[in-house]
């Protein structure tokens, strides 16, 4: 690779900011550095068999050089000293021999810009307005032999965390795909094409950079495994990019259109949980309910919709209402830990509006008294079986049963049961 490495010298000798008014002198160097510069080229070309790796570095100052990178025989050496490079790491590995998998890709990612700037500068029109390009079969050609590696490349830069050469990687593995599939030399991939934009989104969400999640977020959403997650990517995008109408009305259709993918439903009611908006929760909850009503979650929000506007606006027909929602919760699951905390705590809550609402009753209206005390038991002898049972399937769940069990015992005179529960609380305080 001798004459390459002089005709490097010759265009190292001599360079000029671009664009700028030279005189004749200049301008005269400045035809030298070109005629220097396509030598480099075709000197290339001729050793691109060779040795292409010496042929790719050394165009990489022809491809780097704003005098002859609109050229696109200059991209079409390139491509092709990358694609020996490519061929001879792939010869290696059919082999048997110890190849150089980052070289091999690394190749590849140049490879793909490289083909991508031939194609763009072969398809400008000339001084006439006409275009006619040299290089497409050579294009299409070797996006037929290389556009496989392409997705090996992408795979091997995410795992190594280069998420920007990734995501790169991933489009021209698409790019390539959907040319060779427009040229009726494959058919149209509906399986890997999706997986590779489903990549993309997924370096744009390591990134941060969430145009690259939406870039091509859509492509991804074609394919029924990948969809719901991908969906949430897209929704994700728009609220980090400051579109939380948009990011509303993609929770609203991921409820509908993915169920069963609890991101959607779960930040919608925390959404509405946390403006008081208990309308549109409750329309939320039945069309949840109306998805799945074997859903135990669906079913326990309606409990907890009233039993907070209870909670928030002292309207104690609302307990009524949560209760009935807890006992058809717990009619799915029975053991539904956060339906039976709240049942039991409908219960307390009713116990502690009726002793309000009786607490001036004349000490000598004895019978009004023993009616209260025996209605009050009511209450407590709801709530207590519910407290037990959270005792004995989430004993370390303290914060569902304890308070709620040490009441029930002490409004149903259980000074035994009583003792020994302050005897365990004292003990968990140490």
């Amino acid at each position: 690779m001798k004459k390459l490495v002089l005709s490097l010298a010759l265009v190292l000798a001599a360079t000029f900011s671009f664009g700028q008014e030279l005189s004749k002198e200049e301008l005269k160097q400045q035809k030298r550095q070109i005629k220097a510069l396509m030598k480099i080229a075709e000197d290339a070309e001729v050793n691109l068999l060779t040795n292409p790796t010496a042929a790719s570095d050394a165009m990489n100052a022809v491809t780097s050089n704003p005098l002859v990178n609109q050229d696109p025989y200059v991209w079409f050496v390139s491509a092709s000293a990358r694609k020996g490079v490519m061929d001879e790491e792939n010869r290696k590995r059919a082999e048997g021999a110890a190849s150089d998998e980052l070289k091999l890709y690394t190749y590849a990612y140049h490879l793909g810009h490289d083909l991508a700037n031939c194609e763009k500068y072969d398809n400008m029109p000339d001084s006439k307005g006409k275009v006619k390009p040299k290089h497409s079969e050579f294009i299409l050609m070797s996006y037929a032999q290389q556009f496989g590696q392409f997705y090996n490349a992408g795979a091997y830069f995410y795992g190594n965390e280069d998420y920007e050469k990734a995501y790169d990687l991933f489009g021209m593995f698409i790019t390539a795909a959907d040319k060779l599939y427009k040229a009726g030399m494959m058919e149209q991939d509906t399986v890997n094409v999706p997986v590779a934009a489903y990549n993309m989104s997924l370096c744009g969400m390591q990134l941060k950079d969430y145009d690259k999640v939406l870039s091509h977020v859509d492509v991804a959403l074609t394919s029924a495994q990948i969809a719901p997650t991908a969906f949430r990517y897209k929704t994700v995008a728009h609220l980090e990019k400051g579109d939380s109408a948009k990011w509303l009305d993609l929770c609203l259709e991921g409820v509908k259109k993915y169920p069963s993918d609890a991101y959607f439903y779960q930040t919608l009611i925390q959404y509405y949980d946390e403006r008081n908006e208990s309308d549109k929760l409750n329309s939320l909850a039945d069309d949840l309910i109306a998805s799945d009503p074997a859903n135990p979650l669906f079913v326990y929000l309606k409990g907890y919709i009233a039993q907070s506007d209870y909670e928030r606006n002292d309207t104690k027909e609302k307990l009524d209402v949560a209760i009935e929602w807890y006992k058809k919760t717990l009619d799915v699951d029975a053991n539904y830990e956060t339906a039976l905390a709240n049942l039991g705590r409908c219960y307390l809550q009713k116990a502690q509006i009726y002793n309000n609402e009786n607490s001036s009753v004349n000490i000598n209206d004895r019978a009004k008294i023993a009616k209260d005390k025996e209605t009050l038991k009511g209450f407590y002898s709801e709530a207590l079986p519910l407290y037990e049972k959270l005792r004995t399937i989430a004993p370390d769940r303290t914060d569902y049963w304890l308070n709620g069990l040490m009441n029930c015992y002490y409004g149903l005179n259980m000074s035994k049961e009583l003792k020994e529960l302050e005897k365990f609380q004292e003990q968990m305080e140490y």
